[in-house]
């Protein structure tokens, strides 16, 4: 029987208010200085692509330099800085010279349309765009075409006077960095993350300096960020800002791989020795089914951090049987509200390393944790249909309340960011994720909304089928779309890539699926084999990409 319904808190409620109004930078130079790594030649960030480094020493004094050389080529408080380029070390250390400023920064996908760069900077309110070589020629098309004059910054020589470049940035004597900057720390913004424009145009996410800081005010929090890691994020996602200010933080180096190659990623792997590494699901599950795994000593590896989306059983429990010394801490958020849940938020022993995290069934389908609500987060899960409060291990879809909630989206015509009516009410924002938390408190996000399909009159997610066919064992990857049809509304097709040399049929991959769930859930729209899938912008699963190739 279901508990009754209830607002859900962290084991480690906090009150909110009081949390300090501090200025980012206050914040994270403040730490710095106490985690003791301020005045070290340890490396804060290197791009493990280019081997550009950035050291802790460093970091006070370039990013005054930075802010100097901004404020002589005109950038005053409030303006902002759009970026796209590959480059992932200097590019943070520029982000903290910008935040000295009180400016706010927002990136771009590095192949996106001239056209798409100029409505992010329009919507920005940007006035100077940072690039490289590889990006200049694309950046430079959409500032043609922008409203106001735009300053363009390149990471590298590209030939035209009128660029600075990043080298006299660091080259400058900060003197003319101002004295004083006005910040008002709930008010003011520092970053624009992009949403990953699953309906539409991305949308720029609003936080302030006060979000910014609050997200890892805690400890509990960012418990992962105590060793050296890799991460293939994106440099313009939300999880690089919470990257940029953890890391710093808590003092930890950061391994960033700035073209994300997955032939390279095992060699780097080895080369640089991660104690941590940030994986998205769809890695998870290539990385441990990969043949590359048994060539590799990864002794090293203490922790993998999954986020992004959800981890099915058949990964963790791989993970745990090839990889049985390490452990797994899987990490939900959303670019709304940055770091919502965490499976280290309740690690009460002090050698957490055989902690299985926890895996449960729900009406017939096992589901893995995402841990409990990290502080300073309130949740409630609310019925589809009546949007009534319900209890423990009752499907729902998710609403949190939490200080680090977004100040708005940017919209065109409005000056300010906007809240949308729609998803928030009374501080509560809807997340569009449907799941539940079980009588310890632990939460189970099974699906996002949007990706839910109908057979008949069932509900089918396409997650709890993917999970199912990784359970075979010529499976390298798999993603699952529906079908419209005229009979049943839509049917299940799946894309396989299968592993070197495997010989399963689709014939064989349908009837192992039939074999394990109900007829609403099987592959009734069959199976197509295929040498690659297609990822995101973000470097995951991309659905929308699967559905139109299956339409096709």
């Amino acid at each position: 029987m279901p508990l009754e319904p209830k607002i859900y808190k962290s084991p480690h409620d906090r009150d909110p208010s009081l949390l300090p109004e501090l200025g980012i930078v206050d914040y994270i130079l403040k730490r710095l200085k106490e985690n003791g790594r301020a005045k070290t030649e340890d490396v804060w960030m290197e791009d493990a692509q280019t081997g550009v480094k950035v050291y802790f020493k460093d970091v006070e004094r370039d990013s005054k330099r930075v802010a100097s050389a901004l404020t002589r080529l005109g950038f005053k408080n409030k303006d902002a800085l759009y970026f796209v380029t590959y480059e992932s070390a200097v590019l943070y250390l520029i982000h903290i010279g910008v935040w000295r400023l009180n400016g706010a920064v927002r990136g771009g996908f590095q192949k996106e349309t001239p056209e798409e760069y100029a409505r992010q900077m329009k919507d920005s309110k940007a006035r100077f765009v940072l690039v490289d070589k590889e990006t200049y020629p694309l950046v430079q098309k959409s500032v043609e075409i922008m409203p106001w004059p735009v300053k363009i910054i390149s990471f590298d020589d590209v030939g035209k006077p009128e660029v600075a470049t990043v080298k006299s940035l660091l080259e400058d004597d900060g003197s003319a960095m101002p004295e004083h900057v006005e910040i008002n720390p709930k008010e003011d913004i520092v970053c624009i993350p992009n949403t990953s424009a699953s309906t539409g145009l991305a949308k720029g996410v609003c936080h302030t300096h006060f979000n910014l800081m609050a997200q890892g005010y805690d400890p509990k929090s960012v418990d992962v960020f105590k060793c050296p890691l890799m991460t293939p994020m994106s440099n313009y996602a939300v999880g690089s800002y919470m990257v940029t200010c953890n890391s710093l933080t808590n003092g930890s180096t950061v391994y960033h791989l700035g073209k994300f190659e997955k032939e390279k990623y095992f060699e780097q792997l080895a080369k640089f020795k991660p104690g941590n590494c940030i994986m998205y699901p769809f890695l998870a599950n290539w990385f441990v089914r990969s043949e590359e795994l048994e060539k590799y000593d990864l002794s090293f590896l203490k922790l993998i951090t999954i986020t992004g989306s959800v981890l099915d059983p058949a990964t963790a429990e791989l993970i745990n049987e090839k990889l049985p010394n390490l452990r797994i801490a899987l990490f939900y958020g959303m670019t709304e509200c940055f770091i919502i849940t965490s499976t280290e938020v309740d690690t009460t022993e002090e050698t957490p390393r055989n902690r299985k995290n926890p895996v449960k069934e729900n009406q017939g389908e096992f589901c893995v944790s995402s841990g409990k609500l990290a502080p300073y987060v309130q949740a409630k899960v609310v019925d589809v249909s009546s949007g009534e409060l319900l209890g423990a291990n009752e499907r729902g879809i998710f609403y949190f309340k939490m200080p680090m909630l977004m100040k708005g989206y940017l919209r065109e015509g409005h000056e300010k960011p906007v809240l949308p009516e729609n998803e928030i009410e009374n501080g509560w924002i809807r997340s569009g994720d449907i799941g539940f938390f079980d009588e310890e408190s632990n939460i189970y996000v099974l699906e996002r909304t949007s990706f839910i399909f109908k057979y008949y009159m069932f509900f089918v997610s396409p997650t709890e089928i993917e999970n199912t066919i990784k359970l075979h064992e010529d499976v390298l990857e798999v993603g699952v779309v529906d079908i419209p049809d005229p009979k049943c509304t839509s049917v299940a097709r799946a894309f396989v890539r299968r592993k070197a040399n495997a010989t399963c049929t689709e014939e064989e991959l349908v009837q192992f699926v039939a074999q394990r769930l109900p007829e609403h859930k099987q592959l009734h729209g069959g199976v197509q084999f295929v040498d690659k899938l297609p990822e995101s912008k973000g470097n995951k699963l991309d659905r929308f990409a699967l559905k139109k190739l299956a339409l096709e």
